[in-house]
C-alpha cells in the first residue's frame, strides 16, 4: 500500500505514521503538514529504521495538492487528519476555521474525486458534531446539533466527503474520534484538557476546572485510536460508506480526571473552579459496539496506562 496522511505531524499523525511504516504491506507513507502549530521537538516523528526507509514528508497545505501530484503518488489510501481543533479558538477566529477545516477539505475532496485510481478517503471527524447528548452512549444515529464553529466545520466536512461518496461512488469512510490524548499533543494556545492538566500539575500550578467539573468526556489513548485506524485502512474499500465512533466507551468526569493527574504526577497543584462556558457539552460518551464488532478492534492500553505513558513523555520537558 501507498498511504497519504494529512496533518502528519500532529497527535494522531505521528502515531499513525509509526504504525503504518512498520507494516510489511505498506510500501511508502507520505505525510503532509504545514507545521502551523508548535511542537515540543523539532522533529516530532517517532524514529525507527522503518520510518527512515518508508516515510516521505511534504511540507505545505494539503488543499494545495493537485490532481497531477496525487496521480504521481499512486495512492491506495488517504487519511485526512489535518484540521484546526480548538473549540474556543474557532469562536474567536471563525473565518480561519471555515477556511482551514471546511473549505480546505471541500477543495481537497473534489481534487481527490478527479484522481483516476480513486484512493480510499478516511476522514477524521469529531464527537462535537453530536452536540449535547440526547442520550448516552452516543451512537452514529444520534441527532447532530453542533455547538461551535469547530463542530460545524467538522460536520460540514463530513457532508462534503459524503457527497462525493453519493454522487461519484467515491470510497469514503468517516471516523468520529472522541477525546484523544497522548504523546506529542501540544500545550500552546488553546490546549486540550489532559495535556493542560499534566503541564500544570508537573509545574505545581493551579488546575482550572470550568463549572463544578461534573461534565464528562470519553478519553482515548492515541495508540488505541490509531490501531483502530489501521483496521479501517486494512479493509477500507469494504467499509466504504461507513461511519464509526472511536472511543473508550467510558465516561470520566473532569474533576475526577484532574484528581487522577494530580495523584499520578505527585503534584501539589490545587483545583480552582472557573465559570462554566456556554457552549461546553455536558457529556461525551461513545457507543463503540458497532466499531468493536465490525473492525474486530480492541484497545490494547487501559486509560491509566495511557495516562502514565503520557505523563512520562511530558515530564521529559519539565526536567
Amino acid at each position: 500500500m501507498k498511504v497519504l496522511v494529512t496533518g502528519a505531524a500532529g497527535l494522531y499523525g505521528v502515531h499513525l505514521v509509526d504504525r503504518l511504516v512498520n507494516r510489511p504491506d505498506v510500501e511508502v507513507v507520505y505525510g503532509v503538514d504545514d507545521f502551523s502549530r508548535n511542537f515540543f521537538e523539532l522533529d516530532p516523528f517517532i524514529a525507527s529504521p522503518e520510518h527512515t526507509a518508508k516515510f516521505k514528508l511534504m511540507r505545505g497545505w494539503f488543499q494545495d495538492m493537485s490532481v497531477e501530484m496525487l496521480e504521481r503518488l499512486d495512492l491506495d489510501t488517504v487519511v485526512h487528519l489535518a484540521a484546526s481543533v480548538s473549540i474556543p479558538e474557532s469562536m474567536e477566529s471563525p473565518n480561519e476555521y471555515f477556511l482551514n477545516n471546511e473549505y480546505a477539505t471541500f477543495r481537497f475532496v473534489h481534487t481527490l474525486a478527479k484522481v483516476k485510481k480513486r484512493p480510499v478517503l478516511i476522514y477524521a471527524s469529531s464527537p462535537e458534531v453530536y452536540g449535547n447528548p440526547k442520550y448516552t452512549p452516543m451512537d452514529i444515529e444520534h441527532p447532530l446539533y453542533p455547538r461551535s464553529v469547530y463542530a460545524v466545520t467538522k460536520l460540514a466536512s463530513e457532508k462534503h466527503c459524503r457527497a462525493i461518496y453519493e454522487w461519484y461512488s467515491y470510497p469514503v469512510v468517516i471516523i468520529r474520534n472522541f477525546n484523544t490524548f497522548g504523546e506529542n499533543q501540544n500545550i500552546w494556545g488553546y490546549t486540550a484538557v489532559i495535556p493542560m492538566f499534566i503541564h500544570r500539575a508537573l509545574r505545581g500550578e493551579p488546575i482550572e476546572i470550568h463549572g463544578d467539573g461534573s461534565q464528562t468526556r470519553d478519553f482515548m489513548y492515541v495508540k488505541n485510536a490509531v490501531a483502530a485506524y489501521e483496521e479501517v485502512i486494512s479493509r477500507a474499500r469494504e467499509l466504504s460508506g461507513g461511519i464509526f465512533n472511536i472511543g473508550s466507551g467510558q465516561q470520566l468526569a473532569i474533576r475526577d480526571l484532574a484528581a487522577q493527574v494530580i495523584e499520578m504526577t505527585g503534584s501539589a497543584s490545587e483545583l480552582v473552579n472557573k465559570p462554566s462556558r456556554l457552549a461546553d457539552i455536558f457529556a461525551l460518551h461513545a457507543d463503540i459496539e458497532e466499531t468493536l464488532s465490525v473492525l474486530q478492534w480492541q484497545p490494547s492500553y487501559t486509560f491509566e496506562q495511557g495516562l502514565e505513558r503520557t505523563i512520562a513523555w511530558y515530564r521529559k520537558f519539565e526536567a
